[in-house]
């Protein structure tokens, strides 16, 4: 049964949660895995010998004399009507010897969900490009993507997907929990560019049902959202930390300072992370320094420096806030630890970060499934640890949408007229304009 409602992704994307937002957002406990991934893919170079032909290591040889007896006595002796999913219990096996090192994020990707993860870190997918959500065991339009075909086809926030190609999708997700539910109806609408998918839409605003023919076509997962608000504040959110990420905040960048901003806003709220090179590169438009440390597990640290590469672009030394919250993870917080260390006039508010600082490399295997391996803790410049601690604000204010704290709307289409109610970024704006700060947060009671 579908119990809870949530915003997703959809087009090959339909980056969908479960598999792919768990595995990226370091902020999802239990069934997440990843949040910082250093932008380098790995190969396991392929060999001719079959699996299980090439001797074990000799420490442990007799470990896996034990393992290869007990997979010849299920071959031999357990009772089954199907033939056996070997490649199931191969699966099976890497999941139980990862899950025997007690961390969350070092994970196996089967093929399709490692596919998945590579085409939502390079920042673009081929499908139909539209957010969804589940609410009363229906599968609605959360909103479609900024010029995605799904915006072409017009579809609305609200509209109630019926059926793929034909196919129920009632039919597709009972008996599913979201997240299941949303894989198997992102498998029907995803596909190749070019090819066109059929969609049955009620549109409850209207009362109507309808169909519409959407041709898929590569969309690009835009993460930055930017604009100028009032004193001449420029707003810049980030999303996530993608492979196109820094070239979206030049681009933004270069619209914002011609107007000679007098502040910056940085809203890292609800940033799961993504590709370190991404981080350094996002505070090489801040900064030349340090961005962090990684600490490997002989207990050395290297130094990872901000990265400009050829970009011109770099906000200039004005006051800066950076928001964040509890699911501000990994990459967002290597971004805000360091300006908060490195960067003069800069202040962090909001809520104490998720607390995820450790690195992950992604190693690609000869099927296409993936394993990521975590292989250092990272430390901000001033070597602070953050790893199951989280990076707290020295102003500190709880989300909250009260009447009293009415902004100017920044989600991605909003107009310029459109209001809002948000404690963070309303707080952030009076700090910037007029200096005052919020109160201290009320004591938790004791006893």
């Amino acid at each position: 049964m579908i119990q809870r409602t949530h915003a997703f992704l959809i087009g090959i994307v339909v980056l969908f949660m479960a598999s792919l937002l768990a595995f990226l957002s370091g902020w999802m406990l239990a069934s997440s895995s990843n949040g910082l991934v250093p932008n380098r893919f790995v190969t396991v170079p392929n060999s001719s010998a079959p699996l299980g032909t090439q001797p074990p290591p000799v420490s442990a040889s007799d470990q896996f004399g034990v393992y290869w007896d007990v997979w010849r006595l299920v071959e031999r002796e357990f009772y089954y009507t199907e033939p056996l999913d070997q490649q199931g219990m191969v699966y099976g096996s890497i999941r139980g010897m990862l899950g025997a090192l007690d961390d969350q994020y070092t994970i196996f990707q089967e093929p399709e969900d490692a596919s998945r993860s590579r085409e939502s870190l390079q920042g673009k997918f081929e499908g139909i490009g539209v957010y969804m959500r589940v609410e009363n065991g229906a599968v609605l339009v959360d909103r479609p993507i900024r010029g995605s075909p799904a915006m072409q086809a017009g579809l609305l926030s609200g509209d109630v997907i019926e059926q793929v190609d034909g196919q129920r999708v009632a039919d597709l997700i009972v008996g599913l929990s979201e997240a299941e539910a949303m894989q198997a109806v992102a498998r029907q609408i995803r596909g190749p560019k070019g090819s066109t998918v059929r969609l049955t839409l009620t549109r409850p605003s209207e009362q109507r049902t309808f169909e519409v023919d959407i041709q898929r076509d590569e969309v690009p997962l835009i993460s930055v959202n930017a604009r100028m608000l009032e004193n001449q504040i420029a707003y810049i959110q980030l999303s996530e930390f993608k492979a196109t990420t820094a070239g979206e905040l030049d681009e933004a960048l270069r619209e914002l300072l011609p107007q000679q901003p007098t502040a910056v806003v940085l809203d890292l709220r609800n940033n799961p992370g993504g590709l370190l090179t991404t981080a350094q590169e996002v505070l090489g438009r801040f900064y030349t320094g340090t961005a962090l440390y990684e600490q490997l597990r002989g207990g050395e640290l290297k130094e990872f420096r901000t990265i400009s590469g050829a970009s011109d672009v770099r906000v200039p030394p004005v006051p800066l806030v950076v928001l964040i919250n509890g699911r501000s993870a990994s990459a967002a917080e290597i971004v805000a630890g360091a300006l908060r260390d490195q960067r003069p006039q800069t202040m962090l508010l909001g809520e104490t970060s998720f607390g995820k600082g450790s690195v992950q490399n992604i190693h690609q295997l000869r099927d296409g499934s993936s394993v990521r391996i975590t292989i250092a803790e990272w430390l901000t410049p001033a070597k602070q640890v953050i790893h199951e601690i989280g990076i707290t604000p020295e102003h500190i204010v709880a989300e909250s949408q009260d009447a009293e704290h009415r902004v100017p709307c920044v989600q991605e289409g909003a107009t310029a007229e459109q209001e809002c109610y948000d404690a963070q970024l309303a707080w952030s704006l009076r700090l910037i304009i007029s200096g005052a700060a919020p109160p201290p947060p009320e004591p938790t009671p004791v006893g």
